[in-house]
Formats: C-alpha cells, structure tokens, sequence
C-alpha cells in the first residue's frame, strides 16, 4: 500500500494484463505483477475452463 507513484517506482508500471482492457482506455491506480503464464491486453488465447463458475 502507498501512494500510486512510489509502488510504480518500486514494482513498476504494468497496469493491465489480459482480460482487462488496455491501461490508456481505463486509467487504473494499480500495478501488477504478473505471472509468469499472464498475457498482454488484447490476447485472446485464453479459455473458460469451468463456466459452470461463471
């Protein structure tokens, strides 16, 4: 927790991965760290692998 400028010094500026839409269309205040299976905004090769969830 801080303030939005310090964390994306400290973790850097990754604001979006897919399924969120592109950072510049929303403006998020987060930073996320992604994992090492994440995929960029706009990727598609994803699937629902339980919808039954949904």
């Amino acid at each position: 927790m801080g303030l939005i400028d310090e964390l994306r010094k400290k973790h850097g500026e990754l604001a979006a991965v897919a399924p969120l839409p592109r950072a510049h269309f929303t403006k998020p205040n987060i930073v996320i760290k992604p994992n090492a299976n994440s995929r960029p905004t706009g990727d598609i090769t994803g699937y629902l692998a339980n919808p039954k969830e949904v």
